[in-house]
């Protein structure tokens, strides 16, 4: 058999080891800003066609640090889609009620007059909010 350590010496190499090896008692990855989570659902929702990435680079911008598959688990959490499925289909009867007070709808004609012989010409426009009341 061979020569075996005394268990001071043991100890002794035991505290040697553990001064010199101090490492911060870290487990796992460091948490998240509470505020970051409503900050993802909020942008995820009233930017439907923003993916992770896009998502992140905003995040990145206001100074906020988040990896794209915490935002990912975010929003499955949240139960928000991904982009592609979560784009908004606008039809063109909802696009011309959110833009109709800033549309103007225009006709240009001709009327021949048949007592007078004449010709007039006419141009029309109309306020297209006028034709889309909620």
């Amino acid at each position: 058999m061979g020569w075996l350590p005394r268990p001071r010496v043991l100890a002794w190499h035991r505290r040697l080891v553990a001064e010199h090896w101090t490492y911060p008692n870290r487990s796992g990855r460091p948490s998240l800003d509470p505020a970051v989570v409503p900050l993802v659902e909020e942008m995820a929702t009233d930017n439907p066609r923003w993916g992770y990435v896009r998502i992140r680079g905003e995040l990145l911008a206001l100074g906020y640090r988040v990896g794209i598959s915490t935002i990912r688990r975010i929003l499955r959490r949240s139960r928000i889609p991904p982009a592609p499925t979560r784009r908004d289909h606008t039809t063109w009867r909802r696009f011309l009620r959110a833009q109709a007070s800033t549309m103007l709808a225009c006709e240009f004609f001709t009327v021949d007059c048949a007592v007078t012989l004449r010709r007039f010409y006419v141009f029309f426009v109309m306020e297209v909010a006028s034709l889309y009341r909620p």
